[in-house]
């Protein structure tokens, strides 16, 4: 007798999958008080409520997929714990507008990061979320929904766009992880410093103190001011890693052969941890990323200047 899973269907595999998925999401978000059909409720008005739209219940049921009877249950749910408000819509009497609560937004926020999370370490055996083998199966599946559902554009809400908050939030991570990653070196050097000696090991030489410091002091991201540039370097150059940083006349500032050691050590550590950040990423996709954030630094300094 054949058993049942020797030779199982794509629709059985699917099924069983679901299942699982759905189980070990419940589990994940139970903290919270959230379950995983609660979830997805949440997730898609915080996702229409980045673009600037308040969607129907309806509008809501066709985006998710799932039946609007089902949805409006839910919705009841949720406005009863206070995560979502419920109230007529401006332009149909007919409909319910839904809306998040300031306490739905922080709990949508942190059960995506739960789920975001849990996908990551789901889809590790074939590379995370973010490999090729998982976009091939993301295509492939999106391809079979189109062939059995067709969800209606006008009930989409916009994808998902950079804004400011996400250049933000990946500046501070960013950040941090460098500071971090400089803590475990031992050499007690904060990201700023590291940065100074990175200018002057790629750059070379600085024509004097001066122009170093206002080359540092110019880089927002630093959130160094001339005073506290020139400070940094002076301690650099107490620490015996670079030279030239006191002198009141325009001479060099340069690393010191200690300085161009430590400079190498620490960026040793740090390509060793850049590797993994972005390893599995789509050359193509960190390119079109490279060339937006170029434009956006390039037309936000111009729009400061203008203001």
């Amino acid at each position: 007798m054949v058993a049942p899973t020797e030779n199982p269907t794509l629709g059985y595999l699917l099924w069983r999958l679901t299942t699982r998925l759905r189980a070990a999401i419940d589990r994940a978000l139970a903290p919270l008080g959230v379950t995983h059909a609660q979830y997805t409720l949440l997730a898609s008005l915080y996702g229409f409520t980045r673009v600037g739209a308040r969607p129907s219940q309806r509008e809501v049921a066709d985006w998710t997929g799932l039946e609007p009877i089902f949805v409006s249950k839910l919705a009841r749910a949720l406005e009863h714990a206070g995560l979502i408000e419920r109230a007529e819509h401006p332009a149909d009497t007919r409909a319910v507008q839904l809306r998040l609560t300031d306490h739905g937004a922080a709990i949508a926020e942190r059960a995506i990061g739960i789920v975001q999370a849990f996908q990551e370490e789901f889809t590790a055996p074939i590379g995370g979320t973010q490999s090729p083998r998982t976009r091939a199966v993301v295509r492939t599946l999106q391809t079979l929904l189109g062939t059995v559902e067709q969800r209606s554009d006008s009930m989409s809400p916009a994808p998902a766009t950079l804004t400011g908050q996400d250049v933000g939030e990946a500046e501070g991570a960013l950040s941090s992880l460098l500071e971090r990653v400089l803590a475990g070196t031992n050499t007690g050097l904060s990201r700023t410093a590291y940065i100074a000696l990175r200018v002057l090991a790629v750059r070379g030489p600085a024509e004097s103190p001066a122009a170093l410091r206002d080359l540092l002091a110019s880089q927002p991201q630093l959130g160094l001011d001339q005073s506290q540039a020139t400070d940094l370097l002076r301690d650099l150059e107490v620490r015996g890693l670079i030279s030239g940083a006191g002198s009141d006349r325009a001479a060099p500032t340069e690393l010191t052969p200690a300085g161009a050691a430590v400079h190498a050590s620490l960026a040793e550590a740090v390509t060793t941890v850049t590797r993994r950040l972005y390893a599995d990423l789509d050359p193509d996709e960190l390119a079109v990323a490279h060339n937006v954030l170029a434009a956006l630094t390039q037309r936000a300094t111009r729009l400061r200047d203008e203001l």
